[in-house]
């Protein structure tokens, strides 16, 4: 808590969080501790985006969502990419922010502007 896994399909997991910190801490954990597990272990991956969404029957709607789904199906093996409204509702500080290009992203009317995201303290290697 507060990062709660939704559920899972296929190979892919949705964590849902009010926290964006907690959320993007949780979903750094796991793509490490992918890592930990060697070359027999695929390579995570994830994309995290921030908003409005709606629970209803154990599942999550809304536009975050999608976006969240779309980011992940972008992002190299190995990181964690996040929208720009993820960025503004974290505590920036605690994070190493790499802004990637704006994207457009299936399903979205705009560009989105993304970022990778790493703790403050991940010397990247």
């Amino acid at each position: 808590p507060p990062v709660r896994l939704v559920k899972t399909i296929g190979d892919a997991a949705m964590l849902v969080s009010p926290d964006a910190d907690a959320l993007l801490g949780a979903t750094l954990e796991l793509v490490a501790a992918g890592e930990a597990e060697g070359d027999a272990f695929p390579q995570l991956r994830a994309g995290v985006a921030t908003g409005p969404a709606l629970g209803r029957a154990g599942d999550w709607y809304g536009s975050p969502v999608n976006l969240a789904s779309r980011i992940t199906a972008i992002a190299r093996p190995g990181s964690v990419v996040a929208a720009e409204a993820t960025r503004d509702a974290a505590h920036a500080e605690r994070w190493r922010w790499s802004a990637l290009p704006p994207r457009r992203l299936r399903g979205v009317d705009h560009a989105v502007r993304l970022y990778r995201v790493r703790r403050r303290d991940d010397d990247g290697g």
